[in-house]
């Protein structure tokens, strides 16, 4: 008699809005969801990083993830978020907090209806996605955060106490 592997589990996602897409992080990456607060620039800092955040006493370089994709900024509204996460770089964790427009929730996503990114060409970067799934009858596309913040690791890493 054989045995049948065991269905897999659907991966947990944090799903966020940014502009009018639905993106999603790993839960297991997201320390923290907080509301927007006070953030303290950084002269000469890229214009993707907004600042420092304090979080329980600690320092955290703060990404405006609008500007990261290339969107413009905007104001902050009360759904406005900071997601505080442990970004995998260089083999040790990275904290960094992300502002997104907003969240929605933690959701599911069934690895076998992932699909990968569309490689169309032209500006559009694909490397920073992971997959695109469904759910709640949309499209969501999941970040491969690594990827995303790879290029940003020598700025962030230099700023004081950026690593836990």
């Amino acid at each position: 008699m054989t045995s049948a592997a065991a269905p897999r589990e659907p991966a947990q996602y944090v799903t966020i809005g940014i502009d009018r897409e639905v993106f999603a992080i790993e839960v297991g990456i997201v320390r923290e969801i907080l509301d927007m607060q006070p953030v303290t620039r950084l002269p000469h800092a890229p214009p993707s990083l907004v600042g420092m955040i304090d979080v329980r006493g600690q320092g955290v370089p703060t990404v405006d993830l609008r500007i990261k994709l290339g969107l413009p900024a905007v104001q902050t509204t009360p759904h406005t978020r900071i997601l505080v996460l442990d970004v995998p770089l260089e083999g040790q964790p990275l904290r960094i907090g992300v502002v997104a427009d907003r969240v929605f929730e933690v959701t599911a996503l069934d690895g076998h209806a992932l699909e990968a990114p569309p490689q169309v060409g032209g500006r559009w970067r694909s490397d920073c996605i992971q997959a695109i799934g469904r759910a709640n009858g949309t499209f969501v596309i999941v970040f491969d955060i690594a990827r995303l913040f790879a290029g940003d690791d020598a700025v962030l890493l230099s700023l004081p106490d950026a690593v836990s």
